[in-house]
């Protein structure tokens, strides 16, 4: 028997059939006429049906051709061919007419149309009204179910289909293990590999195949290999499906040895077998492995194959390859090919926005209209207002600003081009969205820090329909990012705990949000309840505690992460690292050292760059600069972290030998390693080294001066005595002088006695309200000149003047 839904579903209405068999407009507007006579007024229509179909038309209105379930079926399968749904359904009428219509050979032809037609549920009544005991019909609308993606309905069909008459054959078992494999739903799998095993041990390759394909879809690719070897014949379908599990595990290597295995056996590569290879081919280490392909590829017929071609540029443009990946475009029958235009076009845009723009006019000229993934591409590269602008005006020529996948590229690059209101406005503009293009407006509002609209957009987001997966939740939770944002975050968590309940996933990005919220006691609490802690969470927990000025608890933590034997990889290390720079822990860096040596993690710019930095930090300059010797392509971090710890520490030729090295060996400076520079000249009073310096910054260095430069060289100028220039320097500054400044001048004023200039000063501290660290200092300078009233002047001013209070780590 049927299923319990589709039995209590009705058929195709008798009045509906009727109308049809009347030749309705429902039969397709424009369809010719069939089974009434030939139209004169369309003989073009007619001259574009297939032939098989013209003539069982032409006999059946002459009454030339019995009906049977045969001309019936032929006829459907033209019409499915053509493809020509209207005209089925014509088919169809005449065979309900004919009382054929519940035949298992009619039955299934028009199941099968509908459901490739994407009309699931009209495909469901006519199986309805078939042979509950046939098989075929049954495989037809198990496959059409999944073909819809309604896997679980396909599940529930075969389910029925075993418990009532029909006796499943193997390509109702391949429809079922489909439909697990597209649900991901692995224990359903392997209750349908139970029966397969129960009914029929020595199961064919072509179950075997769907087997292989259910258990790597399912990403169990142990399984779906030892069903692969249990496979007593093994064709090149059943090769490329594990192949391509191993390419969906981000398995490489597997994959191009189970290759190797292939081709060993006598079994030729098809165009599948090539594409899901060379998705395998993407990392840049698998250069050599996607050349041998090409090669593969290049004495076949394969080559010709479009497919295969988008497959290559997209490799090849992967790797930043564009003259290959161009040679391949440009050979002849592609330039044609939309997809193909698509793949090229979307690669170059990650490298080039101008040569993907020159394409898309080339298209323009060629008379070809480009697609929405073309478009989505260039716009998913833009960075200009100006020039996205002129896009979305040609997207909108187009008619493509409306559809999900160039709507949401749009958005996005609105957001990030700094534009929330335009990038809000198109996303309003789209007749349909998905969880796609909702994310990227919840995390366009939580970028910009339109905290209130982004959690207004989440929650919409949840009222129509979309479920949260761990890219939203990521979005939404960056909007979390202060105290004031706490309860809103708390809602989400527990609207969370509802839907997923506790994961570790779940777990880690809230630890995230909590610690950002100074939350960080309730981030530990979520911490030491998960049983599973990954190393992503142990990461998480860390940085929290180090965010929040917990610098003890995050090295106890990171201490309990070694003895649990978690991989450190190098951004926990490189974190460690820079804590026990800042909180002068230089002991635990030894350790640390011998780890990244062991771990292979030492050649990591940003784990080197924390090893000089902490041992800078703690004046061991020589191992620092072994550290950094040791470093292949330093990094301008790098560069700062060692010139830094040189003028820190006194060693100020050093210092400037190192920059002047760096700049010659092509490194661009910026401001902060300038101000490591100027520094160092102030330390050791190279008064006219630092104005070299100073003043080259615009015109050698492209970097316009800041106010701590200006510090620097009011500095400079202060440690040498020459207090009236610095003033001059002060006054002539071109931005208004902060406290840095004015503390600076100070200071210098009580090395050098300079009462006049220190009241100077004093005035303009007294004018700025600044704290009571610079009164002090003038206090000092006058009570060494002994003026005792001008010291209980300031000391009276002081009053009611704060100051942040020092520590130690003594």
């Amino acid at each position: 028997m049927p299923p319990r839904l589709l039995r209590s579903s009705t058929p195709l209405a008798a009045p509906h059939l009727r109308a049809l068999s009347a030749f309705a407009p429902r039969a397709g507007e424009g369809a010719p006429h069939l089974f009434g006579g030939m139209r004169p007024r369309a003989p073009d229509l007619l001259a574009r049906l297939p032939a098989e179909l013209v003539s069982f038309a032409r006999a059946r209105a002459a009454g030339r051709a019995a009906p049977s379930q045969f001309s019936y079926g032929n006829a459907l399968a033209a019409c499915a061919r053509a493809p020509a749904p209207a005209l089925a359904e014509q088919v169809y009428c005449a065979a309900w007419k004919d009382g054929l219509s519940g035949n298992a050979y009619v039955c299934t032809g028009m199941v099968d149309l509908l459901a490739k037609s994407g009309r699931l549920r009209d495909a469901l009544r006519v199986f309805a009204d078939g042979d509950p005991s046939s098989a075929v019909c049954w495989n037809a609308a198990v496959s059409g179910a999944v073909r819809n993606g309604e896997g679980g309905l396909a599940v529930e069909m075969f389910r029925d289909m075993v418990w009532g008459s029909c006796e499943p054959n193997s390509f109702t078992y391949s429809g079922a293990l489909s439909a697990c494999a597209a649900g991901e739903e692995l224990s359903v799998g392997r209750a349908v590999h139970g029966l397969v095993l129960r009914r029929d041990p020595e199961y064919d390759v072509f179950v075997g195949t769907s087997l292989v394909n259910m258990y790597a879809k399912c990403g169990d690719m142990g399984a779906a290999m030892r069903e692969f070897w249990r496979m007593p014949v093994r064709n090149v379908v059943s090769w490329t499906t594990a192949i391509a599990g191993f390419v969906q595990d981000d398995e490489p290597v597997s994959a191009m040895l189970l290759l190797r295995e292939m081709v060993r056996n006598g079994v030729a590569i098809n165009k599948y077998t090539a594409t899901s290879i060379l998705l395998a081919c993407a990392q840049m280490s698998m250069v050599r492995e996607a050349s041998q392909i090409h090669g593969m590829v290049l004495k076949t017929e394969m080559y010709l194959d479009c497919v295969v071609k988008e497959a290559l540029i997209s490799t090849y443009t992967n790797f930043g390859f564009i003259e290959l990946s161009e040679k391949v475009f440009e050979e002849a029958g592609t330039v044609s090919n939309r997809s193909i235009w698509s793949a090229f076009i979307s690669g170059v845009s990650n490298h080039s926005l101008l040569r993907s723009v020159q394409l898309l006019r080339r298209m323009f000229h060629q008379g070809l209209r480009p697609n929405d993934k073309c478009y989505a591409s260039v716009f998913s590269s833009v960075n200009s207002i100006e020039f996205g602008g002129q896009l979305h005006s040609s997207a909108i020529k187009e008619g493509f600003i409306h559809g999900i996948l160039v709507g949401s590229a749009l958005s996005t690059m609105y957001s990030r081009c700094d534009n929330v209101q335009d990038s809000y406005k198109v996303f309003e503009e789209m007749q349909e969205r998905d969880g796609v293009s909702w994310t990227a407006m919840v995390a366009g509002f939580a970028t910009h820090g339109h905290s209130v609209e982004a959690f207004l957009t989440f929650r919409n987001m949840i009222l129509d329909g979309f479920k949260p997966d761990h890219v939203s939740l990521t979005a939404i939770l960056s909007a979390c990012n202060r105290s004031e944002c706490l309860l809103k975050g708390k809602e989400v968590h527990g609207h969370t705990l509802r839907v997923y309940g506790e994961t570790t996933f779940i777990n880690d990005c809230f630890i995230s949000m909590y610690s950002k919220c100074q939350g960080v006691q309730t981030a530990r609490r979520i911490f030491d309840a998960t049983p599973c802690k990954d190393q992503v969470m142990w990461s998480s927990m860390i940085s929290g505690y180090a965010t929040n000025g917990c610098g003890e608890e995050a090295i106890s933590l990171f201490q309990l992460m070694v003895a649990a034997s978690i991989r450190i990889d190098s951004y926990i290390c490189s974190s460690i690292l820079s804590l026990c720079a800042d909180i002068a822990r230089p002991f635990y860096c030894k350790p640390l050292h011998g780890y990244a040596i062991k771990a292979g993690i030492l050649s990591d710019q940003s784990v080197s760059s924390s090893l000089v930095k902490v041992y800078s930090r703690s004046g061991n300059m020589d191992d620092s600069r072994k550290v950094f010797d040791e470093i292949s392509v330093p990094d301008l971090v790098a560069w700062t972290t060692i010139i830094d710890g040189y003028a820190q520490h006194g060693s100020s030729q050093n210092a400037l030998a190192m920059f002047d090295l760096m700049v010659q060996l092509g490194v661009r400076p910026d401001t902060v390693v300038l101000v490591s520079v100027l520094s160092a000249c102030s330390r050791n009073g190279l008064v006219e080294q630092g104005f070299n310096y100073f003043n080259s910054m615009r015109t050698a260095y492209g970097v316009e001066p800041e106010l701590q430069h200006y510090c620097c060289m009011v500095d400079l100028l202060g440690r040498s005595g020459r207090l009236a220039e610095a003033k001059y320097f002060v006054d002539s500054m071109p931005m208004k002088p902060d406290l840095m400044v004015w503390s600076t001048l100070v200071a210098a004023c009580r090395v050098h006695d300079d009462t006049v200039l220190g009241r100077f000063v004093e005035n303009k501290i007294r004018e700025g309200n600044y704290d009571s660290g610079s009164f002090a200092t003038l206090s000092n300078i006058l009570a060494n000149s002994g003026d005792w009233e001008e010291v209980a002047r300031i000391r009276k001013t002081m009053k009611g003047v704060n100051k942040e209070p020092g520590w130690s780590m003594v």
